[in-house]
């Protein structure tokens, strides 16, 4: 018979163990758990993969020189807006006072302008019907000055159409036109030696100047890495006088070298797309214009004619950009997420607590992971499913503990 205080340090024994074996159990049930009942799963996402070299190289544009031997410049046009040819973009004058002049020469005639084609066009519309057309017609203007990115005309457009959906322009405005003549007329009067500097031709205008504006077109010809590298040394002082120019032609050109491996993707003629990176907005539409041979380190010289962003570019001269060969846009899903059944690709996701079984179509391989093609259907893989990446027992209609 056991005495009380062997069987107290035998129920003690006893209740000891017990609580070990509980501990032990609670310790081991989520390391199980962790190797067989769970699942690393992560979020499907969209995103767009590009290929792309780089290359470094000059902007050529065909560009006049604007001069004067005066010493005081008022601008009558803006950087980068369209200018007709023999249009004055700018008037010099020889002292502070016709300087001042000028400038408000400057506003007055822009506001001359502006009122009587609001005026002609307003006239048109006295009913509604041809209120209505004009509105019509001033939205469409408004959406042209806006793609062509014509910073003056877009300008008008919002003034005309804004009076239209007032109701019309202001009982005053054939007062405030004729006030603004006799206005324009006195300080034609006062201004005493003055020059005018006119377009050469239509294009675009240009306050910025920077040395390499004799560098043309032509000089691409047959160009290798070489005259890429000279015409990069080719700047010289811009002249004393010089207050801008107009680029006369819209399509311009970017001469660059880039490495054999990447220019072997190109090909004369082929349409393409330059980044600029942070000194443009947008990446530029370009067209293959000529490739050189290779030369003994590997370098092939690359001419791109773009005609777009004109504007944008003015300020670029040396410039490194990014061709991109090709884009790829779909869902980003990790290479160990994907499987092959039955002659398939697979992946499984987790919907409401279960297994779904999702096949995919590769568009692109990455170094960890595939970009495949987005579905619009509820049985094809989308953005913001759950993708499981890593697990056991992978089946359509498993159930996710």
């Amino acid at each position: 018979m056991l005495k009380r205080k062997d069987l107290w340090d035998t129920l003690g024994k006893t209740v000891t163990a017990v609580l070990v074996v509980l501990l032990s159990l609670y310790i081991a049930i989520p390391v199980v758990r962790q190797v067989t009942g769970r699942y690393e799963t992560e979020p499907v996402t969209y995103i767009t993969v590009t290929e792309s070299g780089n290359t470094s190289g000059v902007i050529v544009r065909a560009e006049k020189l604007l001069s004067t031997d005066m010493p005081y410049v008022s601008l009558l046009a803006e950087n980068g807006e369209e200018v007709a040819a023999n249009s004055a973009v700018a008037v010099a004058v020889q002292d502070q006072n016709s300087l001042d002049v000028a400038h408000r020469a400057a506003e007055v005639e822009t506001e001359i302008n502006y009122l009587r084609s609001l005026l002609s066009r307003l006239s048109t519309a006295s009913d509604n019907a041809e209120q209505e057309t004009a509105v019509r017609s001033a939205v469409y203007r408004l959406s042209e000055a806006s793609m062509r990115e014509d910073a003056g005309e877009l300008d008008s457009s919002v003034a005309t159409l804004t009076t239209l959906l007032r109701g019309g322009a202001s009982e005053n405005s054939e007062e405030e036109l004729n006030a603004l003549t006799r206005e324009m007329e006195d300080l034609r009067g006062s201004l005493s030696e003055r020059d005018y500097l006119y377009a050469p031709a239509a294009g675009v205008f240009s306050a910025e100047t920077d040395g390499f504006e004799g560098l043309t077109p032509a000089s691409l010809d047959g160009i290798n890495p070489e005259g890429v590298e000279n015409l990069r040394t080719q700047g010289s002082d811009v002249a004393e006088g010089v207050i801008g120019k107009v680029v006369t032609n819209h399509a311009w050109y970017y001469a660059a070298v880039m490495a054999e491996k990447d220019s072997d993707r190109l090909r004369v003629g082929d349409v393409t797309s330059l980044d600029f990176g942070y000194r443009s907005s947008r990446t530029v539409r370009a067209m293959v214009r000529s490739i050189s041979p290779t030369d003994r380190a590997g370098k092939v010289a690359v001419v791109f004619r773009c005609s777009s962003a004109l504007a944008e570019t003015l300020s670029l001269r040396l410039a490194e950009a990014e061709v991109v060969f090709r884009s790829y846009s779909g869902l980003r899903v990790p290479k160990k997420a994907v499987h092959v059944e039955d002659e398939k690709t697979v992946v499984y996701t987790v919907s409401a607590g279960q297994m779904e079984r999702k096949v995919v179509d590769i568009l692109y391989t990455g170094e960890d992971f595939y970009l495949v093609e987005a579905g619009s259907d509820g049985s094809s893989l989308r953005a913001g499913n759950e993708l499981i990446i890593s697990g056991k027992e992978l089946k359509d209609g498993n159930v996710v503990n």
